[in-house]
Formats: structure tokens, sequence, C-alpha cells
């Protein structure tokens, strides 16, 4: 599997070891930071268009399976468009997309996508049979009934496997169903669990890494409780009996440009200035931010072999 720096902010301008290992593996480089402040935190859809259509030119079938980073977690709505571009390159096989983050990526939105929505687009593609979301302790597990999409858990295309479940309970219950906790089951057990869950061969994964302790990654958003080695050993857990046919990377910490017009500008500041933290990571936890990504780029190209 071949990697791509897909530029939109500067979060990976600075990581020259990243970028000389993706060079050296004989990725991409994609620097779009012109389309960047219109696609950041939500995006209507001319600018995801735009978006598609250069990443189908950059990126096309016979460069193969593909590694994006794609910077900060402020750009997880581009994953449907890496999802389809890595189904189709995989020639449209049912897949099962393995979505790690501190927040579920499920709630409502009008016209275009959110960094916060775009769990319910994947879901509805033809080729996914099922999402499974891992990680997730943020509150806003708690704003389910007035902000979340559920139609996807109704219709089984979506399990949501938090890390800690709300008010310290065994169990996450949404839409009739339950889901254990990582931290009720044990890290383990979990484990051992969750490759039984994914019923397709072809698998893609998504990770923001906000998921990860703060220990480990520094990121623009509040973030989770699993670590970098429990998230790998997930992943190798996974691959043993099913093929990765994609993956994506996002949750680099970056100084927050925002555009899209005046309006839509103003918006998304004042929506980060509510839903973010208003501290950046210290120094140190940003810098970690390379070394988490270059071990996440040698274990996923050895499990995609």
């Amino acid at each position: 599997m071949r990697a791509a720096l897909l530029h939109l902010d500067d979060a990976l301008i600075g990581q020259s070891r990243l970028r000389q290992a993706v060079c050296d593996g004989g990725g991409r480089l994609l620097d779009y930071r012109d389309i960047g402040p219109e696609l950041r935190l939500w995006s209507r859809p001319p600018s995801l268009l735009r978006l598609q259509d250069r990443l189908m030119s950059a990126l096309p079938g016979d460069f193969g399976p593909a590694l994006v980073f794609s910077g900060s977690g402020d750009f997880h709505h581009v994953t449907p468009i890496l999802l389809e571009r890595a189904i189709r390159a995989a020639g449209s096989p049912p897949v099962t997309l393995l979505h790690f983050d501190n927040h579920p990526d499920w709630v409502t939105f009008g016209d275009g996508a959110h960094c916060g929505s775009w769990v319910g687009q994947a879901a509805r593609l033809p080729q996914v049979v099922k999402v499974l979301t891992v990680g997730v302790c943020s509150r806003d597990l708690e704003k389910s009934k007035t902000e979340a999409d559920l139609s996807a858990i109704k219709s089984d295309r979506l399990e949501l496997y938090p890390y800690r479940a709300p008010r310290g309970a065994q169990v996450l219950s949404l839409g009739g169903r339950e889901w254990s906790s990582v931290e009720a089951m044990g890290e383990a057990a979990f484990a051992d669990f969750l490759p039984g869950r994914i019923s397709t061969t072809a698998v893609y994964v998504t990770i923001d890494k906000d998921v990860l302790h703060p220990a480990d990654a520094g990121t623009n958003w509040d973030q989770g409780l699993t670590t970098l080695a429990y998230l790998k050993t997930l992943l190798g857990k996974v691959a043993r009996d099913h093929d990765l046919i994609g993956a994506d990377v996002v949750g680099d910490w970056s100084r927050p440009v925002y555009g899209g017009g005046l309006v839509a500008a103003a918006l998304k500041r004042g929506e980060a200035l509510l839903d973010q933290p208003w501290r950046s990571p210290a120094p140190e936890r940003r810098e970690a931010n390379q070394d988490v990504n270059l071990e996440l780029l040698t274990l996923i190209g050895e499990l995609a072999r």
C-alpha cells in the first residue's frame, strides 16, 4: 500500500521524516491548501466536488490501495471521497468501514458535509455493509437524542463501541441496540471480539488521532483514552483475516484557517469556539504526531501486504 500526503492545511508540512518516507515508498505529495480553508470543519458540495476531481486525477485506480494522511481532524469529511476511491480501485467489493475516533461523527448536516456528519454518508454507500466505530468517549454520546442521525443504527449499518460509555455504564444503548464498551469488556477481550463483527473480506480503515490518549498525540479536538499500542493491536487483529483496501489518517494539529466566504468563515470560527479546546496542545504533543504517523505508515503498509 502506497501513501499520500494530502495537504489541506499546514499540519503535515513540517513533518520531513514522514514526507521522506512517503516519497521513498513511491507515494504522492498533494498540495491542495488553496481549497483547504473552504473545506475545513464543513464544506458545501462544490468544494467537495473540486476536491474529488483532484483526488481522482492524482490517485487513479492503478495507484492501487492508498494510505492518505489528510491533516487536521477538521477534514474528516474527506473520508467518504477516499473510501469511494478505494472501493473502485479494489473492484467494488462489499466492504466494512472500521472507524477509530473519539467522536461518533454522526450528526445531521444539510447542504454538504461536516467533519462530524460524514459517517451517515459513508454508511449509505452501496458497497458499505457496515460501519464499526471504535474508541469514542466524548460527550457527544450524551447528545445522541438531540443531534445524532440514528438511521444507520436502526438499519443495522452502524455499530458503535465506545472506549468508555457515558455515566459509567457498562453498555451504550441507542436506537434499540446495545454495545459493550472497550473498558467494560477489557482491552484483550475486545481485541479478540472486534474481528468477528466484520462480515466482509475487504476493510477500509479511517483513524482520527483524537481517539488517542493525549500522551500519544496532539490534536484540534478533545481526546480519548486509546493508547497507540492498543490501536496497533486492534489493527493487527483485524488484518489477520481481512484485506485492507485503503486507509486514511487525520488528527494532526494545525492552526485553523477558515474559508468559504465571510459568513461561512465566521460561522466556522464560532462553532470551533464552542466545540474545540481553546488552547493548542503542548509542543511536545504536537511533535509526537509525526512519530505516530510514521508508526502507522509502517504498520499499515505491512498489514496490507
